[in-house]
């Protein structure tokens, strides 16, 4: 046993307990936006934290341009790749992305040179942002629709021409929508409210809500519930009949969260109604 106690406690004190975690030096300045722009969505891409990022392989800071997995929420920066511990869902999955943040290259270079101009899948989803790591050499295309805002070691950083595009839109993907006023926007932890306003005709307006888009959204407008689908899972999209106006709210209350709180309040409830009548029951002494 004292030879077993001894190797046990050997093994405590030379070996390093997180010798198989990859340590990073994250920049300092990480809680500072610059120099990308909070009102812009963006897509970062950049090769496995775990093999090019670790203190071995860079030793100097890192992470203040690509902001690798979700070191973005630091600065309320809004990216839609990111850190998750559990198997993609939503952006992560369309995207391919691993667990720490990182897309699929091939997938990536796809997307940058098919999906990032007029009416791409990128502009659909809101992305006006884009992050290429120096470890790429491919850019967003066409070249005329993206300009270079910013350089540095670690990457490079694009930007769409023109102001960034608002979280809440109206578009018109198919041709077939028409394109309602939005002012007022107010976005929460779970929510989005909007002022809308839906020309009169016979075409219906389309919001689009640069948020990930999961199962479980609701959307109502003075009281009068909206059907919500998605762009490819991505994002949710609501149909607004013509002529209607008013406070739009998007909000997030999957079926599962009302049955579960509506189960767990009632056995609450019996747990202390239960408790209640013990502690008025006798307690009778054994003779």
């Amino acid at each position: 046993m004292a030879v077993v106690f001894a190797a046990l406690l050997a093994t405590y004190i030379c070996i390093p307990p997180n010798s198989g975690v990859p340590k990073y030096n994250l920049s300092q300045s990480l809680l500072e936006p610059q120099p990308l722009d909070p009102h812009r969505l963006y897509l970062s891409v950049y090769p496995p934290p775990e093999n090019f990022y670790r203190i071995e392989a860079k030793p100097a800071p890192v992470g203040q341009i690509v902001r690798l997995g979700s070191t973005s929420m630091w600065a309320g920066l809004r990216f839609v790749n990111g850190y998750s511990p559990i198997r993609p869902a939503g952006a992560a999955r369309e995207f391919a992305s691993a667990i720490h943040g990182e897309v699929d290259p091939d997938l990536a270079q796809w997307l940058l040179q098919h999906q990032a101009g007029e009416n791409g899948l990128l502009e659909r989803i809101g992305i006006d942002g884009i992050i290429v790591a120096r470890e790429f050499d491919f850019t967003p295309q066409p070249a005329a629709e993206w300009e270079l805002a910013t350089e540095a070691d670690e990457a490079r950083v694009f930007h769409r021409h023109g102001q960034a595009m608002p979280m809440v839109r109206s578009v018109n993907f198919s041709g077939k929508n028409s394109i309602a006023e939005i002012t007022d926007v107010v976005a929460g932890r779970n929510w989005v409210r909007a002022s809308v306003v839906a020309p009169d005709g016979d075409r219906p307006a389309l919001i689009a809500v640069s948020r990930p888009f999961f199962p479980g959204y609701r959307a109502l407008i003075d009281r009068r519930n909206l059907a919500v689908f998605s762009e490819r899972n991505l994002i949710p999209l609501i149909g607004i009949p013509p002529g209607t106006h008013g406070r739009l709210t998007l909000y997030y209350r999957p079926d599962w969260l009302i049955y579960g709180s509506a189960l767990a309040i009632t056995s609450a409830a019996i747990w202390i109604i239960s408790a209640f009548f013990a502690i008025l029951r006798p307690i009778h002494s054994p003779r």
